[in-house]
C-alpha cells in the first residue's frame, strides 16, 4: 500500500480528549477496501456521544472515529469496482454500491487500533467501498462532509416515514439547484 503511517485523532479513553498521534496502516489492500485521502471531515452527535460514552461502556477502545467527510481515491483493493484511483468522493455511514469490506487492521503503539467500515478523524484511511460515493471534483468538498451524515440521515427518515405514514402525503422538496437532480424526488417525494 502507498500509505504506511499517517495521524489521525484517536479515542482511547471516554470522556477524555482525543489523542492525534500516528497510526499503522495494513501492508496491503484487501477485497473491497479503498485508500483516500480525507480532504474535510465534520462531527456529529452520534460521535460526540461515542466520545462521551453515552451508551454505556465503549469495549472497542482505543478506536478510530468519523463516518462523514470528502475524500480523495488514493488506491483501490481487488475486486473494487465502483470508484478509481483520483476520483473524488463522499464517505458515509451508510452502505451504498459496492463490496462491503472488512475493516481495516489499523495499529497505534504496535498494538491493535479498532475502527469501523469508515473512519475520516484521520488523514488517510482505508475505507469499505460501500462506504462512498463519487461526487464531482469541482463540488464543494468543506460542504460535501454533510451528504455523508445529516443528509442521509435525513433521506433515511423520510423513506421510513413516507412509508409507514400515508398522512405524510404530499412529500414535498424544494430544488436549489435546478441544474442537478433532485435525490428526494428519486425517493419518497411526490413534489
Amino acid at each position: 500500500m502507498k500509505i504506511k503511517t499517517a495521524k489521525a485523532a484517536i479515542l482511547a479513553e471516554s470522556r477524555k480528549p482525543l489523542i492525534v498521534d500516528e497510526i499503522t496502516f495494513p501492508d496491503a489492500l484487501d477485497a473491497g477496501q479503498v485508500l483516500v485521502r480525507i480532504l474535510y471531515t465534520s462531527i456529529c452527535g452520534a460521535q460526540i456521544n461515542e466520545i462521551e460514552a453515552v451508551k454505556g461502556p465503549d469495549k472497542f477502545l482505543p478506536h478510530l472515529l468519523g463516518h462523514e467527510a470528502s475524500a480523495e481515491v488514493i488506491e483501490i483493493g481487488p475486486g473494487v469496482m465502483h470508484v478509481k484511483s483520483g476520483d473524488t468522493v463522499v464517505l458515509h455511514w451508510r452502505p451504498s454500491q459496492g463490496i462491503q469490506a472488512r475493516p481495516a487492521s489499523y495499529k497505534w503503539k504496535g498494538e491493535k487500533l479498532n475502527a469501523g467500515w469508515v473512519t475520516t478523524f484521520c488523514e488517510y484511511a482505508v475505507i469499505s467501498e460501500n462506504r462512498m460515493t463519487v461526487i464531482p471534483a469541482d463540488y464543494d468538498l468543506k460542504i460535501a462532509p454533510l451528504f455523508g451524515c445529516a443528509v442521509t440521515t435525513a433521506a433515511g427518515v423520510v423513506k421510513i416515514v413516507s412509508g409507514r405514514m400515508s398522512v405524510a402525503s404530499p412529500a414535498v422538496t424544494v430544488k436549489i439547484r435546478s441544474a442537478r437532480p433532485s435525490l428526494a424526488s428519486q425517493g419518497a417525494a411526490t413534489r
